[in-house]
């Protein structure tokens, strides 16, 4: 069995806060990123999570994510609102985008936010899940580097490109749906860190050729999930994260490897007050029901019961809060000397575990 760090949230939440001081991030800006990876962490997203740290640190050093930068309000109206981020810090500025549009929504039944320059937003849920427990219908979505293929291209047309949305439910936890419209880079490299092969549909070798071999990552292309249905989906996500606030979009994103100049990816966010239409409690109520009938729904063989979005993360949630957050020695090791190589002190976090 291959050996483990385990970190605890407080020490998980310690690393981050302290890792982020020494590049000069600090107070609140600080303090949503840390809690943003933690989530992720926690939910099993783990290329989201405290693996996440010494990207967030890397772009700090470059200047591409720049402390001390609010967002900017360019245009709004009763339900509308454009903001410009100003390349400060992704979770925090996203925080506020979405706020604003729950602000909206209690207001006038719908609220819709776009941000232009707001760097990288990391998970997604971390950012729609606390509205449903309000009782509200809340979605977003960003779009990112340009590394997914349309169906039948051997180049990048745009990111991978997610979205979330969580949906208040009577008597239950929110349903709450993450995920990537392209197949994700990190699960490529896991797989390849792992000795495993890939099923078809998921990556392109250099020469446009479809392949199951993780190692053709580097200097390959990533594939939408579901052929058609991801490439739809994700040009939707660049229309609403890129397109409607002016912002890059598609092949106008960088690279992700262009940490000197700015980013310019965006974030949309969209809160709906169910209590304008039927009523919040008729629509929690309709969305139990639409819950208790998946999970009623009788399994294939070999399978598991039918799971709803979100119960897969707060089971992993409850595990991890109980034996800790994960990480194989191999990766636990890269991640110190990536924050090391960016001038980070990591003494302290050499023996952790």
């Amino acid at each position: 069995m291959t050996a483990q760090v385990l970190l605890s949230v407080k020490q998980g939440r310690d690393f981050c806060l302290g890792v982020l001081d020494q590049v000069g991030i600090g107070g609140e800006e600080a303090a949503r990123c840390t809690e943003s990876m933690i989530y992720a962490s926690l939910r099993g997203t783990d290329s989201h999570g405290l693996s996440l740290l010494p990207t967030y640190v890397e772009r700090v050093r470059s200047g591409q994510i720049r402390s001390g930068q609010d967002l900017r309000v360019v245009e709004e109206g009763p339900v509308t609102v454009l903001c410009d981020g100003q390349h400060g810090v992704g979770p925090y500025l996203s925080e506020k985008a979405m706020g604003l549009a729950r602000d909206r929504a209690r207001e006038n039944g719908l609220g819709a936010v776009s941000l232009k320059d707001g760097n990288y937003a990391g998970a997604l849920a971390f950012y729609v899940e606390p509205l449903a427990r309000e009782g509200l219908l809340a979605l977003c979505m960003a779009n990112a580097t340009p590394r997914v293929a349309p169906p039948g291209g051997r180049a990048g047309l745009h990111g991978t490109n997610p979205l979330a949305y969580a949906a208040p439910v009577v008597g239950g936890e929110p349903l709450v749906f993450d995920a990537a419209t392209g197949h994700s880079a990190a699960k490529v490299d896991q797989a390849r860190e792992e000795g495993k092969q890939l099923d078809e549909g998921v990556l392109l070798d250099q020469d446009g050729r479809v392949t199951t071999d993780p190692s053709d990552l580097f200097g390959g292309t990533l594939l939408p999930v579901g052929g058609f249905l991801g490439y739809g989906l994700g040009m939707l996500v660049d229309l609403l994260a890129g397109a409607l606030s002016g912002g890059p979009c598609g092949r106008d994103v960088p690279e992700v490897s262009a940490v000197e100049g700015p980013y310019g990816c965006g974030f949309f966010a969209l809160v709906i007050d169910t209590e304008r239409f039927a009523g919040a409690e008729v629509f929690a109520a309709r969305s139990a029901f639409l819950a208790a009938s998946a999970r009623g729904i009788q399994s294939t063989v070999g399978a598991a019961r039918v799971r709803v979005p979100g119960d897969r993360a707060r089971k992993e949630r409850a595990r991890r809060l109980q034996r800790g957050i994960p990480f194989s020695e191999l990766r636990w090791g890269a991640l110190l000397e990536r924050l090391t190589g960016c001038g980070v002190d990591t003494a302290d976090w050499d023996t952790v575990g």
